[in-house]
């Protein structure tokens, strides 16, 4: 896979950078603002762009058109569970979405999904998890038991693990590897 990643003075992606060198055939940096010279870029032919967000109107203009040059995938990467922030990638319809801190399985498992052309999280399907169950879903990727969640929110484990099995549901995932 060859990963080109994008990142600006503010948001660097240093956690990540050396995982993605070590799993890509080809590894690029780019800042966001030179990303406008696509047909540098394109000649390289990324099949895969990394993104961290939250982006401005102005980066997912420049991300998206970069896309639809070079056809490539997206992943995005935030630093905690952004609702806002994902809302605002759905304009780059990224394959799939980390949440730091990353583990190297988790990254191995994504970049293996994405090369098997398979969506690791389909983003518009969090709009429809309650409140609630965005909390539980932030615990959870966070590695929190049903038990230290009950104990964060104030109800039962009972409790916990219902909000998971809805959130698993609407989701349509069976392992919450999938939604990292």
């Amino acid at each position: 896979m060859r990963i080109l990643m994008i990142y600006d003075q503010n948001r660097r992606l240093a956690p990540y950078n050396t995982l993605f060198e070590r799993y890509s055939e080809k590894y690029w940096e780019v800042s966001i603002d030179e990303l406008h010279y696509a047909e540098i870029w394109q000649e390289r032919q990324p099949n895969l762009i990394v993104v961290m967000l939250p982006i401005n109107a102005r980066e997912s203009q420049l991300i998206q058109a970069f896309q639809t040059q070079t056809r490539c995938g997206v992943l995005a990467c935030c630093d905690e569970l952004d609702i806002p922030a994902l809302e605002t990638a759905l304009d780059i319809e990224p394959q799939a979405v980390l949440v730091h801190p990353v583990t190297e399985p988790q990254l191995m498992a994504t970049l293996h999904l994405i090369r098997l052309r398979r969506s690791v999280v389909v983003l518009d399907k969090l709009q429809v998890l309650s409140n609630r169950e965005r909390e539980v879903l932030q615990f959870v990727l966070k590695g929190l038991s049903s038990k230290e969640i009950g104990q964060q929110l104030f109800v039962s484990m009972n409790t916990v693990n219902t909000h998971k099995r809805r959130i698993k549901e609407k989701l349509g995932v069976r392992r919450w590897v999938e939604v990292r």
